[in-house]
Order: C-alpha cells, then structure tokens, then sequence
C-alpha cells in the first residue's frame, strides 16, 4: 500500500476509546451567539471514578474553537485543569463561583443548576 498524500493518513479505522469524537470537515457549525443572547448553566457533577466534584458549564452556542477559548481563560481564572466536550465545559474541583462570575463580567447571563 502506498501513500499518495498525508490527507490517506487521517482516516480513523477503528478505536476503543469511549469518547472519540470525529472532526468532519463537512460538518457546519452553528455560528458563535453574543454573550448577551446565551444562558450558560453552572452546575456541580460527581466522577464515576472516584467521586470527585467537577463543574460542568453547559448551554454554551457557537463554534468549538470559541469554546475552546472560554475554556483556556476559565482554566486560568479558576485556577485548574479542565476540557471542552461537545458544546459542554468541565472544571475540576469545585469552582461554581469563580466560573459563574467570571462568566457573568464577560456579559453572559448564567443560572445555577438545581439538584
């Protein structure tokens, strides 16, 4: 088998990894709204690992690259690690309040998940 451009190479044939997400290039995204016109929702989860608290933001609109960059800054406001998934953001720990009012400065109007 030969290889006639890099473009053979990126084909994906098979994979175990539960959270493998395909990046198509024919895939439109929805376009990025204001932060004025989104609703971003805070909540508190548990890992099924071992239990321990992660925040999830989600309700986020618009294009992955932007949530990526939510992301980062949150990363680095909040203090942690966290990942985008699918339109959904996830923080380690226990930031709620850090998160909602960094998000809430930027204009976005924010809810707290009720239990």
């Amino acid at each position: 088998m030969t290889v006639e451009s890099m473009n053979d190479l990126d084909h994906t044939l098979y994979t175990d990894y539960p959270e493998f997400e395909h990046e198509y290039d024919n895939i439109q995204e929805p376009k990025t709204l204001p932060p004025e016109k989104q609703t971003l929702i805070v909540g508190l989860d548990r890992r099924h690992l071992d239990g321990a608290p992660i925040t999830c933001i989600t309700g986020f609109i618009g294009r992955r690259i932007d949530l990526r960059k939510i992301e980062e800054e949150l990363q680095s406001v909040c203090r942690t690690c966290g990942s985008s998934k699918m339109y959904d953001i996830v923080l380690k720990g226990d930031v709620r309040k850090r998160a909602f009012v960094y998000l809430r400065s930027n204009g976005y109007s924010m809810k707290f998940e009720e239990n």
